[in-house]
């Protein structure tokens, strides 16, 4: 493994090999994060972004939010705590001008070129009207208001540092050497129904899940924007979470759809990766999922496999040697 430090006037600087490094992926988090620890002789300069690199591949590329230096017994250490570049969207608030006509070039001018991102991919083709951009918005919340509305999709910085604005497609995981896992059943995240609003002010109308074990409902008013579909599908997924530990590492994870067999539980397949923490330290190399139900909860017994999901190419290069036999594409 590699890192590299990016230092205020953008030279680099080959950091040490890491004592303890954790790497963190959340669906609902825009950025990902890492925490390092280095050993060092000395202070070092301040730095402002971090690579770090394993045979050629990036594995993360972010900018550092905090970099403390502490003495311990074992002598000087450097803590990184950083998070990917998505932060440069999230921590700048966007100007509180409305654009007309809104369109991936546009907003590429506007919001991201200022920040240094030079290539946005996507759709094209502009939105006829006016996207109003509220004062205290960050380019983050612009950008990715509009892709939701715009395609339906939620924008990412690839592992090059291309914004990444039309979508992920699903792609095959294979987990294998699991050190644990848990499995949870929470029925009391799941809802039975949720009311939308007509038009006409009252909750009419209603959306169920017929396979909720209790009563237990929502109103969604008119004004709010929420799927009721969407509100149910995601209190069906948040009611079964599985927690797997596999050794060795594995990453990238964006769009993941896994497929496990874990001894005297069974086998589970198409469950999305919710969550993922990679762990190198003392004690090797670990990688932490949380993964949701898949389209066939094997283990039930009801079911069989998984459908495949759309496509198996891993997205935004990453890197291949990071994953054993496992965990590759097929």
């Amino acid at each position: 493994m590699t890192c590299w430090g990016v230092v205020q006037g953008g030279g680099r600087v080959l950091l040490s090999e890491p004592r303890e490094l954790v790497l963190a992926y959340d669906r609902e988090a825009p950025a990902d994060q890492l925490r390092a620890v280095f050993p060092a002789d000395k202070l070092w300069e301040e730095l402002r972004e971090v690579l770090v690199l394993e045979g050629g591949d990036t594995l993360f590329w972010g900018v550092v939010d905090e970099q403390n230096a502490r003495l311990a017994a074992d002598g000087l250490l450097i803590e990184l705590v950083c998070r990917s570049r998505e932060a440069l969207l999230l921590d700048n608030e966007a100007e509180p001008l409305p654009l007309r006509n809104p369109s991936l070039e546009s907003l590429g001018r506007r919001l991201l070129e200022p920040l240094g991102f030079r290539k946005i991919m996507g759709p094209q083709e502009g939105v006829r009207g006016e996207l109003p951009v509220e004062k205290g918005s960050s380019c983050w919340q612009v950008l990715a208001g509009f892709c939701r509305e715009a395609f339906g999709t939620q924008p990412y910085v690839d592992l090059e540092g291309v914004v990444r604005c039309e979508g992920i497609k699903p792609w095959r995981l294979r987990l294998d050497r699991v050190i644990s896992a848990q499995l949870s059943r929470m029925p009391c995240r799941r809802l039975s129904a949720v009311w939308k609003q007509g038009y006409r002010g009252g909750y009419d109308t209603p959306y169920r899940d017929p396979e909720a074990p209790v009563a237990r409902q929502r109103y969604i008013s008119a004004e709010s924007g929420r799927s009721p579909r969407a509100v149910l599908e995601e209190a069906r997924q948040v009611g079964f979470l599985l927690t797997v530990v596999c050794a060795g590492a594995w990453w990238p994870v964006r769009g993941g759809v896994a497929e496990v067999e874990i001894p005297r539980v069974g086998r589970f397949a198409g469950c999305p990766v919710r969550q993922a923490v990679y762990i190198r330290d003392s004690r090797g190399q670990r990688t932490k999922f949380v993964l949701e139900r898949g389209e066939k909860d094997v283990a039930d017994g009801k079911a069989e496999p998984g459908g495949r999901p759309e496509t198996d190419q891993r997205p935004g290069g990453g890197w291949r040697g990071f994953c054993h036999t496992g965990g590759q594409p097929v």
